[in-house]
């Protein structure tokens, strides 16, 4: 059955992938609106503020502004899909509150570049803040004291931890998490199909993982420590194959020499993508239950569960829920703005530091075929 609608669909991934890869946003350049076009935005509104993502901003809140904020949401690139899809969740969500948000990534993919975008973001005198997703976070650790010393613009490092040194705060995750998340999803479809798979001795499995990610591979070790204390599940071999063409060429090669495989868990989705297309090309034989696994619930992903349904071959991405990191910036920023405005860094308490530093590890979810319909609008 699986065979039969991924031949039929092979032609329309083609276009929906195309379809799916997010345009990169525009600098935005609206002025500064005022304070008394928010009439929300009371001196007092502090006292009123319930923290339900970050609820140990309460100690903070003496910093809070209600001041309206320019906030850049600073990317490694914005041709990784991930960016374009948090940060239209996000831009609607922190403007109620009196948020705006751009969003850029540097002209080309290196440290340099990355670095001269972001001194002339501070340049500009436009931004109170910088969201930065960095390429290699220890670029950035030596330029934060006299970046702060030069312009009070607090770098706030999202989805990086303390340890990493990319800014001067962190609303940070855990890669570990991520992969546990996908590992207990892996298992429900598992025991979802038990009629099928309780005539195994063994779910013999492959990873796909990149030599260079390393802290990316601790998503993939979440996952294994889930599926190894499971005790159904027997890893034939992890490969350094990363990203789509790699991960085509890389799945040929598996079902070749191994099409007993019934789980192929992906460091990144794009690597799904190019194993899907291995899968329906109806070249090689496999199992009518082989999943494909992935994390970041891009939208190529997405569509292709959306597409398939719950007997296709991709059943589940796992990601930090947009709307929930949205939550946690729309409470964290105001309060880091309100205390640079003051020409402070917050001394945040050490549990509060560590806290903050892998809070975005409450809000990972596995995206599957039983609930696309909640994340992947056409």
């Amino acid at each position: 059955m699986k065979k039969a609608i991924a031949l039929i669909l092979a032609l329309a991934m083609i276009f929906a992938l195309s379809a799916c890869s997010g345009s990169p946003a525009q600098d935005s350049t609206t002025p500064k609106p005022d304070v008394s076009d928010n009439p929300e935005l009371t001196p007092d509104v502090a006292n009123n503020i319930v923290y339900e993502a970050l609820p140990l901003l309460e100690k903070y809140k003496e910093y809070y502004t209600s001041d309206t904020i320019n906030a850049l949401y600073l990317v490694c690139t914005t041709a990784a899909e991930y960016f374009p899809n948090s940060y239209a969740v996000w831009e609607p969500m922190l403007k109620e509150a009196g948020i705006n948000m751009d969003m850029v990534g540097p002209p080309e993919y290196s440290d340099a570049s990355l670095i001269s975008t972001l001194e002339s973001s501070l340049q500009s005198g436009k931004y109170d803040i910088i969201v930065l997703y960095p390429i290699t976070p220890s670029a950035i650790t030596p330029l934060l004291d006299d970046l702060w010393e030069q312009y009070h613009v607090p770098i706030l490092g999202y989805a990086f931890a303390p340890e990493t040194g990319c800014g001067h705060y962190y609303l940070g995750t855990s890669y570990y998490q991520a992969g546990a998340v996908l590992g207990n999803a892996i298992i429900d479809y598992v025991n979802d199909n038990a009629a099928y798979f309780d005539t195994l001795d063994t779910i013999p499995y492959v990873t796909y993982m990149n030599p260079a990610g390393a802290d990316q591979y601790n998503r993939v070790e979440g996952a294994k420590d889930v599926l190894a204390k499971d005790g159904r599940f027997t890893l034939i071999e992890e490969y350094a194959a990363n990203g789509e063409a790699a991960c085509l060429t890389q799945t040929e090669t598996v079902l070749t020499t191994h099409p007993e495989v019934e789980v192929i868990l992906c460091q990144i989705d794009n690597d799904i993508t190019g194993a899907y297309q291995a899968i329906i090309s109806g070249t090689y034989a496999c199992s009518d239950y082989l999943s494909l696994w992935g994390f970041d619930a891009t939208g190529a992903v997405m569509s292709l569960m959306d597409a398939d349904g719950i007997d296709g071959f991709v059943q589940g991405s796992s990601f930090i829920a947009h709307t929930q990191s949205g939550l946690a910036l729309k409470e964290l920023i105001p309060i880091l703005v309100g205390a640079a405005k003051k020409g402070v860094l917050i001394d945040f308490e050490p549990a509060d530091y560590d806290a903050l530093g892998t809070s975005l590890a409450n809000y990972y979810h596995a995206v599957t075929p039983k609930d696309i319909g909640e994340f992947y609008k056409k």
